[in-house]
């Protein structure tokens, strides 16, 4: 078995996607992780690609980036939440928040929100580190967040979150593929690359 670094990429992309990977192709085993440094990381070799939302600011000399979709961003809360029929984001004005700054700052962007409804700034009442914290935060208290869609379809997540109905749309960081310039991908890479792009609407 060859053991090759290969992607850093959201939890939400890789769910459904690693059961698709057949038997022939798990004798390259893929380490997928969520770098914090990821541009540096291609840089250097440590992970081939990156994918997921845009970065703020132009990549590193060296890295390509290329677009794969716009996205949106949608109102998560647990089952039975009791904003969870709300189908205005002013019914929302009162909640206490979860925000994350794994990949980008949503705490500004929430605010930015309220701002442009006239409202005071939103409570916002817990920072999440990562992708587990923010699940475990949410499905265990009344936090409201504000996500990428994608979060809709997670597996583990399916069953003790939900949308909530508004019928705003909120854009969110469209979802790039970071890689070296000049450099193709690994076959392990581009296996990999390719099955994550395949749920791509």
């Amino acid at each position: 078995m060859v053991h090759k670094p290969v992607g850093a990429t959201p939890l939400a992309a890789v769910d459904q996607q690693l059961a698709q990977i057949g038997d022939g192709e798990r004798q390259c085993a893929s380490r997928v992780f969520w770098a914090r440094k990821r541009e540096q990381a291609l840089r250097d070799g440590v992970i081939d690609f990156y994918l997921g939302a845009a970065p703020k600011s132009a990549v590193m000399p060296g890295l390509s980036s290329e677009l794969i979709m716009e996205n949106t961003r949608a109102v998560v809360a647990r089952k039975g939440h009791p904003l969870s029929r709300a189908t205005s984001f002013r019914q929302l004005a009162q909640a206490e928040w979860a925000t994350t700054a794994v990949n980008y700052d949503a705490a500004h962007d929430l605010e930015q929100v309220y701002d442009s409804y006239g409202l005071p700034r939103p409570r916002i009442v817990l920072n999440a580190k990562s992708a587990l914290s923010m699940m475990v935060a949410i499905s265990s208290s009344d936090l409201l967040a504000m996500l990428p869609m994608q979060w809709n379809d997670f597996t583990l997540t399916r069953d003790a979150l939900e949308v909530i109905p508004l019928q705003e749309r909120f854009p969110a960081p469209a979802i790039v593929m970071v890689k070296r310039t000049g450099l193709p991908l690994t076959p392990a890479a581009e296996f990999f690359a390719d099955v994550l792009l395949r749920q791509v609407p």
